[in-house]
């Protein structure tokens, strides 16, 4: 029965039996896989300055003579040995080749914060002058599998090496680039190249790795496009995946997207389930954000909070959040009642957690988080009364005993906290900021919270309309700009648009948040513990502002939510803090010395020498795997005879025999001569073969064993049955 060929194996024969013949060989497709692993190594590690030329010609020259080898017939032993050489070389040399790894390893956790924006501990034995070292280490294992591979046509040698960089680009750590065009390139050719030699791919290891590689080409085909294609398809389909995958039909949110905003058409469906152990008017915070882009919100990049990923980590190490810093400054204060609550999602977007304002305790924060924007799904919470909460009290409260040493402590953190909002909310595009400029022609004097609060309820009184089915702008442009001066109608979402822009434009650190309110008046019918269902008429956008020594707190500028509770909030700060106008300069603050000299006890991943030892019981175990691999291979291959017929069995049972003398200096036992013939006879001859001829040669196979064990060394004898495997 013909084998079936795969599709590649088709295209190569076909070529060839038209005369077409593959310009590449061994040569070719390893320069290629270095060339582009070079590429992506200098994208990957900034540490490593010189030039990636320089490295690819020496991996290539290092190929150049593992080829040579191959050639004299001594190349399967240059990879365990030369494995086993760079694993003693690096424990003989670890003062200088571990503190490059760390180098390298630091350089990639940096990818990661940029990345996700989460803090990533670095290793603290990490030295860029040791770099070159420890990148020569790597090169020369690399050039070990990919010579290898290219060598014997076998992708899976070089997987080790290529499978983490398709993964480090498909995550967006690394660009695709020309140095990940050249990995996906060499892995084809690596494949053609065994089709083209006659050895076919097939085997369900092989499909599945051609499978895995399809999958890769085309993710990142569509990658290398994703710059060019448009920013509002690539917004669309993110919106969408966000949208399958966390909000429920009945979501109402706009969640920061206000292009092409819709009617606010609020549903009856439950989103949240709410007890308190007090009922109250709250606010539940959802989402919060930081970033106006002038047709919606959104949370900050990740790219761009990744460098303050130490003043977090520092802020955090002394259990400073921003999520729950208003908890933190009443409990420092020896005024605070902590009450429970728990929040139930019914149908509410499950990207992110609801809480109150006055959040006690950071069990349920991320401590690895850079940035406090995001507030992450828990259902049991503790926190202060008061859904509003009395600011202007503990602000004084911190004042009056300011003296104490862990208000002291938690000041400097508070301080350093308010220079990085500084840097952060009061971010505004030049449309809007223009925007304000005509609108509120607003003098460069000093003004207190209150003031300024005075002014964005008086101009919004007299120049906003509260409209739940108005327009949007419906295009492009910007949402503030089309909201105060050709619309003048808007609901909550466009009065906490303006409030948060007329804040920072005013110098106020603020944010947008959307969430569920409830009212007062709706508390007031539940009992404490009862469960308060808030459906999607709940839903609710509001501004929030940053208040010295306290936190943020919530702003509201919406007609009908407005009570006199917020219109009572007038009053200045004790502190007589002021604020002036935005001027859009905005400068990097720099970083207190108490976080650079924290920054030491950060690094808690040290390369103690210690751990070396596990490299020789590495090597033990690579060693063994690969004994149990050949020896496994070994009984496969007496089973095979064991089940073969009487012609084939003899043949095979013969070259055993001939296999076994040709690695001794034993002369052949009795009756070599007759089991030649009958070997010849399997071959050759239509002549039945008897289970008795079989046993002959069985015997005659066994004798020469026999033979051989008896001339060989102890040390042979190890050899030929756990590295060769002949018996």
């Amino acid at each position: 029965m013909q084998k079936s060929e795969n599709g590649l194996q088709c295209i190569v024969t076909g070529a060839a039996q038209k005369g077409m013949y593959f310009p590449w060989d061994s040569g070719t497709v390893c320069a290629v896989l270095t060339a582009g692993f070079c590429l992506l190594l200098a994208e990957a590690f900034p540490s490593v300055s010189y030039p990636w030329w320089g490295m690819a010609a020496a991996a290539l020259l290092v190929q150049a003579v593992l080829f040579v080898a191959y050639q004299s017939d001594i190349g399967n032993w240059v990879v365990p040995v030369g494995i086993g050489l760079l694993l003693l070389l690096s424990l003989a040399l670890n003062r200088w080749i571990l503190p490059g790894f760390g180098t390298m390893a630091n350089d990639f956790l940096t990818l990661l914060t940029e990345k996700n924006g989460k803090i990533y501990l670095d290793f603290a034995a990490a030295d860029a002058r040791c770099l070159p070292l420890a990148a020569a280490v790597s090169l020369l294992l690399v050039s070990l599998l990919f010579s290898r591979s290219a060598w014997s046509g076998r992708l899976v040698l070089a997987l080790p090496v290529l499978l983490p960089c398709y993964g480090a680009m498909l995550l967006g750590l690394v660009p695709v680039g020309i140095g990940g065009g050249l990995l996906i390139a060499g892995a084809v050719l690596l494949m053609v190249r065994r089709t083209a030699a006659g050895e076919p791919l097939t085997g369900v290891p092989t499909q599945l790795i051609l499978t895995v590689l399809c999958a890769v080409l085309c993710l990142l085909v569509g990658l290398s496009f994703r710059s060019g294609l448009d920013t509002d398809l690539m917004d669309a389909i993110q919106t969408r995946i966000h949208h399958q995958r966390y909000d429920s039909d009945t979501n109402s949110m706009p969640e920061g997207n206000l292009k092409n905003l819709p009617a606010w058409n609020k549903s009856d469906a439950p989103a949240l389930e709410v007890t308190m152990e007090q009922p109250e008017k709250v606010y539940l915070r959802g989402q919060v954000y930081d970033t106006y882009t002038g047709t919606g919100w959104k949370t900050a990049d990740t790219k761009d909070t990744a460098q303050y990923e130490d003043l977090f980590y520092w802020l955090h190490e002394a259990d400073f959040y921003g999520q729950s810093q208003i908890g933190l400054a009443e409990s420092y204060t020896d005024t605070a009642v902590p009450l429970s609550m728990t929040v139930q999602n019914l149908s509410a977007c499950s990207a992110h957690g609801y809480y109150p304002y006055a959040v006690y305790g950071s069990e349920t924060l991320e401590a690895d988080r850079i940035g406090d924007t995001m507030l992450p799904p828990a259902e049991s919470l503790s926190y202060l009364k008061g859904s509003v909460p009395e600011w202007y009290q503990i602000q004084r409260n911190l004042s009056t005993a300011q003296g104490r040493e862990n208000i002291k402590t938690y000041l400097s953190k508070e301080q350093a906290y308010s220079d990085y909002l500084q840097t952060v909310d009061l971010q505004m595009t030049q449309d809007s900021w223009s925007v304000l400029q005509r609108q509120l022609k607003l003098d460069s004097q000093a003004r207190t919270i209150g003031d300024i609060r005075t002014i964005i309820f008086d101009y919004l009184r007299e120049n906003m309309t509260y409209d739940e089915s108005v327009r949007t702008m419906n295009g492009s442009g910007d949402f503030l700009q089309y909201t105060l001066e050709r619309s003048g109608h808007g609901y909550s979402v466009h009065y906490a648009t303006a409030a948060v822009l007329m804040l920072r434009y005013m110098g106020v650190p603020a944010r947008y948040v959307e969430g569920y309110f409830l009212s007062a008046e709706d508390a007031a019918r539940y009992k404490a513990g009862e469960a308060i269902t808030l459906t999607e008429e709940n839903a609710h956008a509001w501004a929030e502002y940053y208040v010295s020594g306290v936190g943020f707190v919530p702003f509201e500028v919406t007609p009908g939510y407005i009570d006199d509770e917020e219109l009572s909030l007038g009053g200045d700060s004790p502190d007589e803090n002021t604020y002036r106008n935005n001027t859009r300069q905005f400068v990097e603050v720099e970083k207190p010395e108490e976080i650079t000299e924290h920054k030491q006890d950060r690094f808690t991943f040290s390369l103690d020498t210690h751990y070396l030892l596990l490299l020789p019981l590495l090597l033990i175990l690579l060693l063994a795997g690969y004994i149990f691999h050949r020896r496994r291979a070994f009984r496969k291959k007496l089973a095979a005879i064991d089940a073969a017929d009487d012609r084939e069995a003899i043949a095979m049972r013969y070259g055993y025999a001939v296999c076994l003398l040709r690695h001794s200096t034993a002369n052949p036992p009795e009756g070599a001569s007759e089991a030649a013939e009958l070997n010849q006879k399997a071959l050759f001859s239509t002549q039945e073969m008897t289970p008795e001829q079989r046993k002959d040669v069985d015997a005659y196979a066994m004798r020469v064993l026999d033979a051989c064990k008896g001339s060989w060394t102890i040390w042979e004898k190890i050899r030929y049955r756990l590295w060769n495997c002949l018996y």
